[in-house]
C-alpha cells in the first residue's frame, strides 16, 4: 500500500534515497535541493518551531556548488553526497547552538562535530541546522524557555513529542529529508508515533555516542541506556542512512565490531508476537482499533500472529530505568552531585509527579560502585528474558504510547483514556522504558490516522544485533500501511 514518493511534486517530501540518486544522475543539482528546504523552513518554521538554528544561507550554497563541481568532475561520491539534513540539538555540530537542552548552554557553539556527524559530513551529508529538544531533553514533548515549542505539523494545538520531538517535526514538515535523533525512554519512538514518521532506537552500544550530550570540559557521558538512531519518511531511508552511522568512520574502542550486514531477513513467513497494551495501561480504543486493524492485515501474508511479551516485572523495571537514566545524568553534567540529586529529585518528582521515576534516578545520580553493578546485573536479567523470547519469535509489535499526539499541556498533568486516569509518565513510558533496558533494536513505523488526523505507528521490536534485518522487516510491514501521509501546509 505504501508508495514513498506518489504524494507530492514538491522535493521537500521526496525520500532521501530518490534526491540523492537524482543529484547522481544530474537529474537536480545540490544547490536546487538546499534552496528548496531553506525555503520551506523560511516559510513553515515559525508556525512548527523546529529548527533552533541554521547555518547562513551563503554558507550552505557555498557547500552546495561546491558538491555540485564534484559531481560534474566525475569525482568518487559518498553515499549521502549532497542530501541537506538536520540533527537534534543533543548532538554537537561544529559552529552550531548545542545546548543538549541545558539552560546554562543555551548560546554554547560546539567547536568540534560529535562522531556520527562527522560520518554523515564524510558520506556526503550537508548539515544545514540543529532541532529542538525539551528542558534538559527529558520529555515526551518539545518545549524549553530559549528555543520555545515545537508543534506538530498536523495540528500545531498538539505537541510533536520529545525528546527528539523538533527532529520528527522537521521531517514531517519537509524541513529535512532524513535527522538523526537520539533515545533513553522513547525520545526517537515517541515523536515519530506522533508525527507520522520512521525512526530506529538502535542496538544498544552499536552507534557511537561521542560528542552527543557533551558538555564542555566534562567527560562523555549517556554510554549506555541513550542511543542514536535515523529519523526519516520512510524505511528505505533509515536503510540509507544505518550503514554510515554504523560503519562510516574507523573503529572505536567501545563499539563491539558487529558488521550492520551480518543479520538480514530472507523473505521466510515471520513468527510474530504481538501485545495490544504493555503493563495493562489503557490504551485509546482509537489506537487499538487502528493497531488492531493493522495485525489483521498482516495474516493473509502467510506470517504467524501470538499474543504475546517477554517476562518483566514492570514495578521493578521502571525504577531501573531510573536508576541508570540517574547513573548518565551525573557522568555528564557539570553540576556537583550533591546539587544533581537534589535538583533531579524535585525536578521529576514536581514536574511529571512520578515518585518512583523520581526515586529512581535519584538513586542513580552518585550511586556506589556496588550498587551500579547491582544495577547492571538487574538489567542483564531482564535482558536475557528478551533474548529468550526473540528466541521463539522474529518480531514483537507493540504499542508506541497510550495515545496519539496530546494537546500542549503543562508535563505531568494525567490524561484520560477511554474514561480512565493515566498517569503522563505511564501513557508513554510503560511503553518505552522497559523495552530501552534491554537494548534490542525497535523501529517505529506509521499504521493510520485517528479520525483528528493525527498519525500513529507501531513499535516493530527483534533481538539485538539484528537492526539490518529489523529494517528489512520493517520495510515488509510498510507495505501494509498506507506509509508517511503529507500534512497541511
Amino acid at each position: 500500500m505504501a508508495d514513498s514518493i506518489h504524494f507530492t511534486n514538491n522535493i521537500c517530501y521526496w525520500p532521501a534515497t530518490t534526491i540523492v540518486r537524482r543529484i547522481r544522475t544530474q537529474e537536480i543539482t545540490v544547490e536546487g535541493v538546499v534552496r528548496a528546504f531553506l525555503q520551506q523552513i523560511s516559510q513553515h518554521n515559525a508556525r512548527i518551531n523546529a529548527i533552533t538554528d541554521l547555518r547562513t544561507e551563503a554558507d550552505l550554497l557555498q557547500e552546495a556548488r561546491e558538491k555540485d563541481c564534484q559531481v560534474r568532475a566525475g569525482a568518487v561520491l559518498g553515499p549521502l553526497h549532497g542530501l541537506p539534513m538536520t540533527v537534534k540539538d543533543g548532538f554537537s555540530v561544529r559552529g552550531l547552538i548545542s545546548s543538549n537542552g541545558h539552560p546554562v548552554y543555551r548560546r554554547h557553539r560546539a567547536t568540534e562535530d560529535a562522531e556520527l556527524v562527522k560520518r554523515l559530513k564524510q558520506a556526503g551529508a550537508i548539515i544545514i541546522g540543529k532541532t529542538n529538544l525539551p528542558l534538559f531533553s527529558i520529555d515526551w514533548q518539545s518545549t524549553n524557555w530559549w528555543f520555545g515549542q515545537t508543534n506538530n505539523p498536523y495540528d500545531v494545538r498538539c505537541v510533536a513529542g520529545g525528546s527528539s520531538g523538533g527532529a520528527a517535526a522537521a521531517v514531517a514538515m519537509g524541513f529535512t529529508p532524513v535527522e538523526l535523533g537520539s533515545d533513553a525512554g522513547g525520545s526517537i519512538r515517541v515523536p515519530a508515533h506522533f508525527c507520522g514518521i520512521c525512526g530506529i532506537r538502535t542496538t544498544e552500544q552499536a552507534l557511537s555516542n561521542r560528542g552527543q550530550f557533551k558538555f564542555p570540559g566534562q567527560p562523555q557521558g549517556h554510554r549506555l541506556l541513550t542511543v542514536a538512531g535515523p529519523m526519516a519518511k520512510n524505511v528505505a531511508d533509515l536503510l540509507l542512512l544505518m550503514p554510515v552511522l554504523w560503519e562510516g568512520g574507523h573503529l572505536l574502542a567501545e563499539i563491539p565490531p558487529v558488521a550492520f550486514g551480518s543479520s538480514y531477513w530472507n523473505g521466510e513467513k515471520l513468527a510474530i508476537a504481538y501485545a495490544p497494551t504493555l503493563a495493562g495501561t489503557e490504551v485509546d480504543a482509537e489506537y487499538q482499533q487502528i493497531f488492531s486493524a493493522f495485525l489483521t492485515r498482516l495474516a493473509p501474508a502467510g506470517h504467524t500472529l501470538e499474543l504475546g511479551s517477554p517476562a518483566y516485572v514492570e514495578a521493578d523495571a521502571s525504577p531501573l530505568h531510573g536508576r541508570l537514566l540517574g547513573r548518565e545524568i551525573d557522568a555528564s553534567s557539570p553540576v556537583p552531585t550533591f546539587l544533581k540529586k537534589a535538583a533531579m529529585y524535585l525536578f521529576i518528582l514536581l514536574k511529571y509527579r512520578d515518585k518512583h521515576w523520581a526515586r529512581g534516578v535519584w538513586q542513580g545520580i552518585g550511586m556506589s560502585a556496588t550498587r551500579y553493578a547491582t544495577t547492571l546485573s538487574q538489567k542483564e536479567v531482564l535482558a536475557d528474558s528478551y533474548t529468550e523470547f526473540f528466541g521463539r519469535f522474529d518480531i514483537w509489535l507493540t504499542p508506541v504510547a497510550s495515545i496519539s499526539a496530546f494537546a500542549h499541556q503543562p508535563a505531568g498533568k494525567p490524561f484520560s483514556v477511554n474514561g480512565q486516569r493515566v498517569p503522563y509518565t505511564d501513557a508513554m513510558g510503560r511503553f518505552n522504558f522497559t523495552t530501552a533496558l534491554a537494548g534490542h533494536p525497535i523501529v517505529v513505523i506509521p499504521i493510520g490516522q485517528t479520525a483528528a488526523g493525527l498519525p500513529v505507528g507501531v513499535q516493530i521490536h527483534a533481538k539485538k544485533w539484528t537492526d539490518k534485518r529489523l529494517l528489512e522487516i520493517a520495510q515488509h510491514l510498510e507495505t501494509f500501511t498506507n506509509g508517511f501521509q503529507l500534512p497541511a501546509q
